[in-house]
């Protein structure tokens, strides 16, 4: 129930029958209007959930948020967009708020209507369930592949304050985000300027969320929402320079780092986490696009499935990303076993390696010049139940 973790949020899952089992629609609201911030899927097949939210969020305000799994409501043409209104409009009159101030997010099979009738029938009963316990409802009403809950929370003390952050995140495939990600959503009780908590959620998903790739497939859905709701009593938040402004944007992105890492973890298919850390380029922007570019290789993630012990991969990935680096310069350490000096195969243990290689988390940190900047990025290896629960997604 991370996501009610700050004070003012309630939610609640159901099963409504999108999904054939199941929880299957949530429900997230502030008992008070949030400022509000998102960042969306730059896929250009967009879901109308996707339209229509991020037409919403332009306001910089929100009440809450509805998401469902089983359906993305994308390539539904105009009805799609009927659907999602008649749904958040219901919803309004019910919550008594006004409908624009609401949001819609929608996770599952692309080129399906939402069974709106569905929808609109068990709105009540989730609306009636709202409570700061059954925020874990919400969060499990949102997964489809997933095989366990996404939730991170952490909180810190400001000004006599103690200021409260949850998230959660539903998503293990089609990971390969860029200015967007997934599903996830985020809750605050900071009083914050909206410009402010804008630009806090800019900073941090560029570290965490989109240096994360299972796939290299991006959604047609992918968003992340952030609420602040001010319940937590601090005196407003106005400006970067402020203390209040670094604490909550460092805690922000620790609990979203922590989230990246899960979302990787649980990988469709996955058996291991790969991190891969690039140190020496001249920008954080630069180290992440290039470490990403290894943890998103095939080749390098089939490797790490098989134990095998195959640096060369790594090269190649680097070299197919359009970041400029010497070959000659680079150095490769499994864990924290060097394999390759001046981009030359050194004398190491390839017992150390190949225990490594065993566990459940894989450790790659590459130098790459004398730059002063480094970044990371996350995956997972590639297993053959990759391909069978894709295989078998719509049946």
């Amino acid at each position: 129930m991370s996501i009610t973790f700050p004070k003012g949020f309630l939610a609640n899952g159901i099963h409504c029958g999108v999904k054939k089992e199941g929880l299957d629609l949530g429900l997230l609201v502030s008992v008070c209007v949030a400022k509000a911030s998102g960042m969306f899927t730059t896929n250009q097949v967009k879901s109308p959930s996707v339209v229509i939210t991020a037409e919403r969020l332009k306001s910089g305000m929100l009440r809450g948020i509805i998401a469902n799994s089983g359906c993305a409501n994308a390539c539904t043409g105009e009805q799609g967009f009927l659907d999602a209104e008649s749904i958040l409009n219901r919803l309004g009159i019910i919550l008594k708020e006004e409908p624009k101030l609401l949001g819609i997010a929608s996770t599952g099979v692309i080129g399906k209507r939402l069974p709106v009738d569905k929808i609109l029938e068990s709105l009540p009963l989730l609306v009636d369930g709202l409570s700061k316990e059954s925020g874990i409802l919400f969060e499990r009403a949102i997964m489809t592949t997933d095989r366990v809950v996404k939730e991170v929370q952490t909180s810190f003390f400001y000004n006599g304050t103690t200021i409260r952050i949850g998230a959660c995140a539903k998503g293990s495939g089609m990971i390969h985000p860029n200015l967007a990600t997934l599903l996830s959503f985020i809750t605050t009780d900071i009083e914050i300027d909206k410009t402010l908590l804008k630009i806090a959620l800019k900073s941090v998903v560029d570290v965490s969320l989109n240096a994360i790739t299972i796939d290299k497939d991006m959604s047609t859905n992918d968003s992340v929402i952030i609420m602040a709701n001010g319940k937590a009593g601090n005196v407003e938040i106005k400006n970067v320079s402020e203390k209040g402004f670094i604490l909550f944007r460092d805690n922000l992105k620790e609990i979203m780092i922590e989230l990246a890492r899960k979302i990787a973890k649980d990988g469709e298919g996955a058996e291991k986490l790969i991190e891969v850390e690039v140190i020496g380029t001249e920008t954080e922007e630069q180290a992440i696009r290039m470490a990403r570019a290894v943890v998103g290789s095939n080749l390098f993630k089939s490797a790490i499935w098989g134990k095998e012990i195959n640096w060369g991969r790594i090269m190649s990935a680097l070299g197919a990303n359009s970041d400029p680096f010497d070959p000659q310069r680079v150095s490769i350490f499994f864990g924290d076993v060097k394999l390759v000096e001046n981009g030359i195969e050194i004398d190491f243990d390839t017992s150390r390696v190949s225990k490594i290689l065993e566990g459940k988390e894989v450790p790659i940190k590459i130098i790459v010049g004398e730059g002063k900047a480094r970044g990371k990025a996350w995956g997972c290896d590639l297993t053959p139940d990759y391909v069978f629960i894709n295989g078998s997604y719509l049946s």
